[in-house]
């Protein structure tokens, strides 16, 4: 089940507003509190009450002061090593999300391709030739494994007895990983 959206509008009954704005200024602060304990790093939080025009700075005014005279003497490079706005975020989401949808794609020529090769094995009819493009996938991964094979039979075959075996084990307990 998906959230519904949330429309996000200015809240037009003025205490009700007060009141949310203070519980949710809590919270971040809250949730500032958690993410300093757990991660180990220094943060600060500056809000500004439009009601009140007055300042709340977390944990204290002195040391958001402290925290954000040490991040201006950084290098400006360093500065905005970590810094990044709605653009430069979501050309980072769409650059991974591309990396996942190739990975998928490539994921699916494989599926595909293995699929072919256990239809031709059960004897069922070649593929027509839309299917071409299976078929070559399919002898570049064959082409792949009987490399891998050949290799990793050379290797054992070089390796002592007693060498092969502990080979064997840490291998599978990689596999497992």
């Amino acid at each position: 089940m998906g959230k519904n959206k949330i429309k996000h509008e200015l809240i037009s009954h003025e205490p009700n507003r007060r009141v949310t704005f203070k519980k949710r200024k809590a919270s971040l602060f809250r949730k500032l509190t958690e993410i300093t304990t757990l991660c180990g790093i220094i943060a600060c939080a500056v809000v500004y009450d439009p009601s009140d025009s007055k300042m709340d700075a977390w944990p204290s005014p002195q040391e958001a002061f402290y925290v954000l005279e040490n991040f201006k003497k950084l290098p400006e490079q360093r500065r905005g090593q970590f810094m990044m706005d709605q653009k430069a975020f979501l050309k980072k989401n769409i650059s991974r999300l591309n990396g996942q949808l190739e990975r998928a794609r490539f994921k699916n020529q494989a599926l595909d391709a293995e699929l072919l090769l256990i239809e031709y094995l059960e004897g069922k009819n070649l593929p027509d030739s839309s299917r071409l493009g299976s078929l070559l996938t399919l002898e570049d991964q064959l082409a792949k494994k009987i490399s891998f094979i050949t290799n990793r039979i050379e290797f054992m075959e070089g390796l002592e007895p007693g060498k092969v075996d502990a080979e064997i084990n840490s291998d599978e307990m990689g596999d497992q990983g």
